[in-house]
């Protein structure tokens, strides 16, 4: 078996079409693993996000045009996740943007969210989402089958237009006949929106409710804690409007009021359950791994047709839910100053009967169908020994097996992808760790500069003190960073006394991020004025780290 009979039934659920509810809403779904939805009125249309990729897109993009060829008058992003911002340009132009005949809406701290989360951390989680989408892997049954939301999640174009018109809040927009109302719910992320229209009594619920399956309360891709009530409230003020049709961006239409109330209510009732059941059994000591043993839905919602584990996990959201509230520390004080990874895995080893002992149960183990137990214990001889070839080979396959025989596609391609990471034969990543270069020359320099902080090499500037102005001569934007004994500190309005102050264009500043551009070889050709302690400017930049997506993640 390769694929899971649940997760095989789930993805004959993709097959794409245009959807056209309430007459007049046309809905992309199965084209890729997230939908999109034109809105018809009356000398022009009104876009809900635009696919992940203009590869993804522009197939629906001429979809659209056989269903009618009036222009699309507004676009409309309901929130910060690529898969439903980054094809916008297989439906409108920049020119079409620039000129006004499009408008761009957006909550206003869609694009702060954006450069958020192509920031600090940007390097790791991008890292993470190519095992959580398997963007490596093959597709075929023994490999990336679909998100459990759509089709596999592709790596393709990127495009990002930013919003001409934002909003806090709630905002009523009319366009081309089309009224609708957008509102602000915080929910799978804090800058989520929904479209709402009351006189079609039309939901576009965006991804308060996710699709098909039990919600990513966490991520595995890595996010920061979802409040499940924040998210269970932000339903409940759906279940308030009383809509007619729902209209998810994943997942198919719904359609007459009690069905709607139906999903809607089931939604809200198993991430409410999960929340309470959790907070319940912490309440009575129970550790993050006891969690996912002690919380499970009852039937009326396991067994709901939108509530099957394919994306979301009881066992993976439990764990989160703990960390949310408590932290990461399980009260074990043995844990809070344990010795080094490496060191500890070899005192297991050793503990175990020794390197082949260890190999030899976890090959017994994987004949005998234990997948998991045979990874546990061989990921015990890869932290001991990240080159031990025969174990590293052995947890693969472990992991693959394991992998192919579970109904979740985010644990199904993490599994496989770490298989591939173990036999060395993950390809190098493409792209930029910080983004798409469309999303990049959006962002502040604050913002990109600001992200310097966390790749400074402490450990060599414990003796430095220095401060470095940046300014740009040609829209007005300065900052400054400080090195004063192994930290960084950011100064979103330059000291008078910096060290020395640095002058560029705003296309050199985002030529450091998009093309490789250095501020010392800028110098040098002219690119970059230098005034001040020139002499430290080499010295300076020595001290930061070029952030990379090459990084191991199951052998680190």
């Amino acid at each position: 078996m390769t694929v899971h009979p649940r997760l095989a039934r789930q993805n004959t659920k993709f097959e794409p079409s245009i959807r056209t509810v309430a007459g007049r809403y046309h809905v992309a779904y199965g084209f890729s693993p997230s939908n999109c939805t034109l809105v018809e009125g009356e000398d022009g249309c009104v876009l809900v996000d635009t696919l992940p990729t203009v590869e993804f897109a522009e197939p629906v993009a001429e979809a659209f045009r056989q269903i009618t060829d009036k222009p699309i008058r507004a676009v409309v992003y309901t929130h910060v996740h690529p898969d439903h911002i980054s094809g916008v340009r297989a439906f409108v132009s920049d020119e079409e943007v620039r000129s006004g005949a499009v408008e761009i809406v957006a909550l206003d701290e869609l694009t702060d969210h954006l450069a958020r989360d192509s920031g600090l951390l940007a390097p790791v989680l991008a890292r993470r989402a190519m095992y959580t989408f398997g963007f490596q892997l093959p597709r075929d049954e023994g490999g990336n089958v679909g998100s459990g939301l759509g089709p596999p999640n592709i790596p393709g174009r990127r495009s990002f237009i930013a919003p001409t018109r934002t909003f806090a809040g709630q905002e009523d927009i009319e366009v081309a006949g089309i009224r609708l109302t957008l509102i602000h719910l915080p929910s799978e992320t804090d800058d989520q929106v929904v479209v709402w229209s009351g006189d079609d009594r039309v939901l576009l619920s965006a991804d308060v409710i996710q699709g098909e399956t039990f919600p990513n309360i966490y991520a595995l891709r890595g996010t920061g804690f979802r409040n499940p009530m924040v998210w269970v409230r932000a339903i409940d003020r759906l279940r308030g409007l009383q809509p007619e049709t729902l209209i998810p961006h994943h997942g198919r239409p719904v359609g007459g009021a009690a069905a709607v109330d139906g999903v809607l209510t089931a939604y809200r009732d198993a991430i409410q359950y999960l929340h309470d059941q959790t907070v319940r059994w912490i309440n009575r000591g129970a550790m993050p791994d006891e969690l996912a043993d002690r919380v499970a839905m009852p039937p009326h919602l396991a067994d709901h047709e939108w509530l099957g584990e394919f994306y979301g996990s009881y066992k993976h959201s439990a764990p989160a839910i703990y960390a949310g509230y408590v932290g990461w520390f399980d009260g074990d004080p043995a844990k809070l100053d344990p010795p080094p990874r490496q060191d500890r895995a070899a005192r297991y080893v050793g503990l175990m009967g020794g390197r082949d002992a260890l190999l030899r149960e976890a090959g017994a183990a994987l004949e005998k169908g234990d997948a998991q137990w045979s990874a546990e214990l061989t990921g015990w001889l890869v932290a001991a020994d990240t080159g031990d070839t025969e174990a590293r080979s052995l947890r693969a396959d472990a992991l693959r097996r394991w992998g192919l025989a579970q109904a979740n596609t985010n644990w199904r391609n993490w599994a496989l992808t770490a298989a591939l990471e173990l036999e060395g034969k993950l390809k190098p990543p493409r792209g930029l760790p910080f983004g798409h270069p469309d999303t990049v020359r959006t962002f502040p320099m604050s913002r990109m500069l600001e992200t310097m902080t966390v790749r400074l090499r402490a450990e060599a500037a414990l003796d430095m003190h220095i401060t470095v102005a940046f300014e740009t001569t040609d829209t007005d934007e300065a900052c400054a960073l400080q090195v004063r004994r192994g930290v960084c500190q950011f100064h979103a309005d330059p000291p008078e006394n910096a060290d020395i102050r640095l002058r560029f264009s705003r296309a050199f500043l985002e030529s450091t991020v998009t093309g490789g551009a250095r501020f010392p070889a800028g110098v040098a050709a002219g690119d970059v004025a230098a005034t001040g302690d020139t002499d430290g400017i080499d010295s300076f930049f020595a001290l930061f780290e070029t952030p990379s997506l090459e990084m191991p993640i199951v052998a680190p």
